[in-house]
């Protein structure tokens, strides 16, 4: 699963977005690769853009990746929006769920870019 991770700057902002087949290690990959783009960063939020991915990951898999949020903290204590497709949303929300269960209630889930940037902006 390919990704691209950008820093936009001015109030650093993360947005990764990922195409290609789901699957688990790409994933955790993935957010690596995103805790890796934050390290230099003071103030930021996360954007996980998946509308462009293809399958969906098991809800086994959801809680790992739920639980491997412990592992890059100070990244996922920021607000961090889960842009998802329509017939994938359940998965996005479950993963929204499954991380504040982990302590990492800041992850949401969205089905549009709008909607999203107004909660991670707070506006």
């Amino acid at each position: 699963m390919p990704s691209n991770v950008r820093v936009i700057k001015p109030s650093d902002f993360l947005r990764a977005d990922p195409d290609g087949q789901v699957d688990l290690p790409a994933a955790l990959q993935l957010l690596q690769r995103l805790a890796a783009a934050a390290a230099a960063l003071d103030e930021y939020e996360v954007l996980i853009d998946i509308r462009h991915t293809i399958g969906r990951l098991r809800t086994d898999e959801l809680q790992q990746m739920a639980a491997a949020l412990a592992g890059f903290e100070d990244t996922f204590q920021r607000k961090t929006a889960v842009l998802c497709p329509p017939d994938r949303f359940e998965n996005g929300h479950l993963f929204s769920l499954l991380a504040a269960q982990q302590g990492f209630g800041r992850v949401r889930a969205f089905l549009d870019y709008e909607t999203a940037m107004e909660w991670l902006l707070g506006t």
